[in-house]
């Protein structure tokens, strides 16, 4: 494997994609940064004296911690989703794929912008239409008939498992919660001492660790949409598999009950977007898994909400678990 770094120079990376065509007879590269902050893989935005893409590629460890071991084969999962949403007719809201390579575990991808949803959690606002069409893209992710052959993805979901449903509910995590925010460990040692809880994480995450039949995106939070020329993309599906699809709903919903920090987004969600064919217990258990990691794990979010708020939060959490 030929493994690239964000300092890799114009003339490296060139003599790197001559193999795979992926510049055209005169294309130079004018520019190499940095697409964003990922924590799973290294991305790097390209500019070339034609155009703009993204350059993608998959380690052994995760990008933002390399402490952290991840298995180096989800750029394959990623590929895969792509091609299973165009092969369904949904490629409207994914980036074009411009080149795969397998071998060295790297994908180029159509540059969609740099607009994100994160500031979301600063703006505390989400208009409804961008509600609709988000929910719509979910609907179709779901609608796709996959084949039988699509990837468990099993290693990345055992990683993610340990950061959704165990760690966040263990004292002695080695999370440093009170250097993000002063009282936070308190907070959540105070909550994580019941065991009534720690049980319920523990068989909810047996259910997410199970095989399904629905292709999910698996991580469906605003880091993963894009907003570019009037249209919205989602990226960054490695975490796809075939599961419930009241987990991708459910980590919709806790994110925009998480923009504000208001319980009432449930129901309105619930009443005009969630069908009787959905197992509301599992959303609900799944919402508050979700709202709990982001709040005392290690996979925080850029809001300021205040420890009260916080701790109504991880309640109300609670409560959806129990």
């Amino acid at each position: 494997m030929n493994k690239l770094n964000s300092n890799i120079s114009n003339e490296v990376l060139e003599d790197f994609l001559d193999p795979h065509k992926v510049l055209h007879k005169g294309e130079k590269i004018v520019e190499i940064t940095k697409a964003g902050e990922g924590n799973m893989n290294l991305v790097l935005r390209i500019k070339t004296n034609r155009r703009s893409f993204i350059l993608k590629q998959s380690r052994s460890y995760a990008e933002k911690f390399p402490s952290i071991k991840a298995p180096i084969e989800r750029i394959n999962t990623e590929y895969l989703f792509y091609k299973t949403m165009i092969n369904n007719g949904f490629k409207n809201n994914i980036p074009n794929i411009i080149s795969y390579q397998k071998n060295d575990f790297f994908m180029i991808l159509e540059d969609v912008g740099k607009s994100d949803f994160l500031n979301i959690y600063t703006s505390k606002n989400i208009d409804i239409k961008t509600i609709e069409i988000l929910f719509e893209i979910l609907n179709n992710i779901h609608s796709c008939k996959v084949v039988f052959d699509y990837p468990s993805n099993h290693k990345l979901k055992e990683l993610n498992h340990q950061h959704m449903f165990v760690l966040p509910f263990n004292r002695d995590n080695g999370f440093d919660l009170n250097s993000i925010q002063y009282g936070l460990k308190e907070l959540a040692d105070d909550f994580i001492d019941d065991e009534r809880l720690k049980i319920k994480a523990l068989s909810i995450g047996d259910r997410y660790l199970r095989t399904g039949k629905t292709l999910l995106h698996g991580d469906f939070y605003p880091g993963s949409w894009m907003k570019y020329k009037n249209q919205i993309y989602v990226i960054d599906p490695e975490f796809s598999f075939l599961g419930d699809s009241e987990f991708d709903f459910a980590i919709f919903t806790a994110h925009l009950i998480l923009i504000n920090s208001d319980t009432s987004v449930l129901d309105h969600i619930e009443n005009n977007f969630i069908n009787k064919e959905h197992n509301k217990a599992l959303y609900y258990k799944y919402i508050g898994i979700e709202i709990i990691r982001r709040l005392i794990g290690i996979a925080q979010l850029p809001i300021n909400h205040t420890i009260e708020q916080k701790k109504k939060l991880l309640n109300f959490s609670k409560s959806l678990i129990i």
